[in-house]
């Protein structure tokens, strides 16, 4: 068994290689310059495709074949027109071939496999880009690794840490064009991701850009005759401006790495095509203006983090710093001061990352191998069980290798390290095989296990691998809740969670769902299953279709009517591939799917309709509580309007802006504060639901000595799980527990005598002519009168009996009322 060895880096503004080997990991230089990292650039210039600093070098000179931070626009819908083949590229096109660059530094290596890096923030669709971006390069197997986990890693291994006890670090991932914040649980054996949270359109070209439009177009204007020069730039109103806007991009790179360095620099601009000839000096003070802002929103989502997970930041031992932003002072400095907390950079920020990675390609079996290697055994030893038992991952000097075999079978067995150093020889199975094997210290040891029959032919062989005194991780997080879109009796669709966000990839769980509607074969009404991705309990339009499924009564061959069953199995791989399986018992219907998109459209007019809807939303919520004077809930939705009303400004203001990200930056900061207006008024709903729930749960109790014994099972089973559902913040879940108590209740209160008493109250108040006659309903009454001022309940039964049969129109069961017509088709 060979492990995927190789991890790769693919950064927003630089990427890099390297190899995991014998317990270390080396990293292939870049042979311009030597460096540990190529900018993640490509340009194009007369058939000839350049890649990394001699394609930045071509940045002014040759801008409209120059192409950068496509990394941000992975998974979009977003083409880059190439002017040297007059044809559009994509982000997954550039991508891979910086990803073939880098293949292209181990020499006579060959990678088939690798393991890449996305940010933690980083929704399916980008997830699923990516991948292909690795494919088109020309890797045959993929594995994809989020940062914050790498960077954990890195610092884990190469310090040699000895952790006695739990500790909890943060991982600061500023890079150049995203910003993750990771909350890391480590002990003396294990690392794993608590949850995180991140913007994928916030890093170091963001303040670039900033840097341009905030302070050199101003000074530029204020020592010349050009006007209104920065929307001349974001709109490339012509080749001029285009190329004067990443001339002006180049140099403000510059000047923020020199200001990261010195109290002042100077920025020398010499531009024929205007006329521009000046030198203009800046101040450490102008840049860190700017940078507050962006560093503010960084630091909201990490206090927001933190508050989410209950904790505060003296529970955090060390801040872990990663991404080329973070060599900026003032960031560091302002960590330090708001939180208290070590700041933690002994490992170079831009290269954190690509250690981290290796690391984890140096434990990971790759099944592209395994496979093969698996044809080769087959066809030299028989299939044997074979059952093992062993830490793949181990802190000791040796490790316990158990293994149970069929004794009737095998008689002998060996054992021998990869590198030669141990090796039991040929020993005879008594039972089963118990063997001590020392370990390699900081190294992934590999063994073979062979056994042997009588006559001491082998007859099969397994490879394994035992990692010492390096962490490892036992699975990757899931980002984002993964939800199945439902029917609700309002009429309004709801989210019920299929995965839940920071669990351990992969999953796989099978639902059972009943049809809500009647859909007759050969017709054109649609059962619609619509899997999406974000946070549970929120409102469905804020987050990501992920899985769509249309089946069309054109496609039965009988009706599926309202009631019917609906098997629903789902799988998601490690990778983030959804595999999806349909199963409908009453047509004999089966459909599956696996779903991998890799592209997603951002609409400016389709954005600023969303930020439109929001905001009504909140002025609706706002006038509702206005009258019950809550003035502290008002407040925070005020505040979250005011932010939405200039993103819609902002939204309506760059419908000609061609050159920068805003159109993303503005979405992803629309769906962070929606989420958060969700996260109020869901609150608020939650609290409501709590409070029912724990009314019927009072008055159940009331009744739980007439219970039967599976009555109270069910009570037991629902109280059971009581905790998690009331703290879920999920107002849906805890209404479906309500759901649940509640019919229980009746089904004990409706086989009480006593529930006569109100039958009878609602009966006797109904206006006489709903009944057949008015007559016999008055001498009905008096003799239910007398039979409740006698007590007499087996009377009032029986009256209650009559006045029923007397009714014009019969009520509807309390099932009836609760039936529905979902738009979907499951509930």
């Amino acid at each position: 068994m060979k492990n995927i060895n190789f991890g790769i880096d693919l950064g927003t503004t630089n990427s890099g290689i390297a190899k995991y080997e014998n317990g270390k990991v080396t990293i292939f230089k870049n042979p311009v310059g030597f460096k540990d990292t190529i900018p993640s650039v490509v340009s194009f210039r007369k058939g000839r495709i350049q890649i990394g600093d001699k394609a930045r070098e071509h940045v002014i000179s040759n801008s409209n074949n120059v192409f950068s931070s496509f990394k941000r626009k992975m998974g979009s819908d977003e083409n880059y027109f190439v002017e040297d083949l007059d044809k559009n590229i994509t982000p997954i096109e550039l991508s891979s071939m910086i990803l073939k660059e880098l293949a292209s530094f181990a020499q006579g290596e060959n990678p088939k496999t690798a393991v890449i890096t996305i940010p933690a923030s980083f929704d399916t669709i980008q997830t699923n880009a990516t991948k292909k971006a690795g494919y088109s390069a020309g890797f045959e197997e993929v594995v994809l690794l989020q940062e914050p986990i790498a960077a954990c890693l890195a610092y884990s291994n190469i310090q040699n840490l000895e952790i006695a006890t739990e500790k909890k670090w943060l991982v600061y991932d500023f890079g150049g064009g995203t910003f993750d914040v990771a909350l890391v649980k480590i002990d003396e054996r294990e690392l794993k991701v608590i949850d995180h949270k991140g913007n994928n359109f916030l890093g170091g070209v963001d303040l670039d850009t900033l840097f341009v439009e905030k302070i050199i177009c101003p000074k530029i204007e204020a020592n010349s005759s050009v006007e209104n020069l920065w929307n001349k730039l974001a709109s490339q109103e012509n080749s001029i401006y285009k190329k004067l806007y990443f001339e002006l991009l180049f140099k403000a790179e510059e000047a923020k790495k020199e200001l990261s360095l010195k109290p002042t620099t100077n920025i020398e601009i010499d531009f024929d095509e205007l006329d521009i000839f000046l030198d203009i000096d800046i101040s450490k003070e102008e840049f860190e203006a700017i940078l507050k802002a962006k560093f503010d929103e960084s630091f909201q989502l990490t206090e927001k983090l933190i508050t989410e997970n209950r904790l505060q930041f003296s529970d955090i031992e060390r801040i872990i710093l990663v991404g080329g932003t973070t060599y900026i002072p003032y960031i560091r400095e302002e960590l330090q001061k708001r939180t208290e907390i070590i700041i933690d950079s002994s490992i170079d920020p831009t290269t954190a990352v690509i250690l981290g990675a290796t690391f984890y390609a140096g434990s990971k079996p790759s099944e592209l191998v395994e496979k093969e290697e698996e044809n080769v055994a087959s066809e030299k030893v028989s299939e044997v069980k074979l059952e093992l038992i062993f830490e793949p991952h181990s802190k000791d000097s040796e490790e316990l290798i158990v293994a149970i075999v069929d004794n009737s079978i095998s008689h002998y067995y060996r054992i021998i390290r990869a590198d030669g150093g141990f090796d039991t020889g040929i020993l005879k199975i008594n039972q089963k095989i118990s063997e001590f094997v020392p370990l390699l210290e900081k190294a992934t040891n590999g063994f073979t296990i062979s056994l042997y029959d009588f006559g001491q032919n082998q007859i099969h062989q397994k490879n394994i691998q035992i990692t010492n005194g390096l962490y490892n991780i036992l699975g990757q997080p899931l980002p984002n809740d993964i939800c199945l879109e439902v029917d609700e009796q309002s009429g309004k669709t709801y989210m019920e969670r299929i995965f839940k966000k920071n669990d351990i990839l992969p999953m796989k769980k099978t639902i059972y769902k009943t049809c809500s509607k009647n859909i007759l074969k050969n017709s054109d009404d649609k059962l619609i299953i619509n899997i999406v991705e974000g946070n549970a309990g929120s409102m469905v339009g804020s987050n990501l279709t992920i899985g769509y499924i249309e089946i069309s009564g054109r496609n039965f061959t009988q009706d599926l009517l309202k009631g019917m069953d609906v098997e629903l199995n789902f799988k998601i791989s490690e990778s983030r591939d959804l595999s999806v399986n349909v199963y409908i018992s009453s047509l004999d219907l089966e459909i599956n799917e696996v779903f991998n998109p890799h592209q997603r459209t951002v609409s400016l007019e389709k954005l600023s309709a969303e930020v439109k809807s929001a905001l009504d939303e909140i002025n609706e919520e706002i006038e509702n509580e206005e009258a019950e004077e809550n003035y502290e809930y008002l407040s925070k939705i005020k505040r979250i309007k005011d932010y939405l009303a200039v993103l819609y400004n902002d939204s309506l203001e760059i419908a000609d802006d061609k050159s920068t990200d805003k159109k993303y930056q503005i979405d992803e900061m629309k769906r962070i504060a929606i989420q958060e207006f969700d996260d109020l008024v869901r609150h608020k709903h939650v609290l409501g639901e709590i409070d029912e729930y724990r009314r019927t749960k009072d008055v159940f109790e009331s009744y739980l000595e007439r219970a039967t014994p599976r009555q109270k099972e069910e009570f037991e089973k629902i109280i059971r799980t009581e905790k998690e559902f009331l703290e879920s913040n999920n107002k849906y879940l805890i209404k479906q527990k309500n759901k649940e108590l509640d019919k229980l209740l009746d089904d004990i209160y409706y086989k009480q005598d006593e529930r006569y008493i109100d039958f009878f109250y609602h009966f006797r108040f109904l206006d006489d002519d709903q009944y057949k006659s008015a007559s016999n309903f008055n001498k009905l009454v008096n003799l239910g009168d007398k039979a409740l001022e006698n007590k007499n309940l087996p009377e009032l039964k029986a009256v209650c009996n009559q006045l029923y049969d007397l009714l014009k129109v019969k009520p509807k069961g309390k099932e009836d009322f609760n039936s529905f017509d979902g738009n979907l088709g499951l509930k």
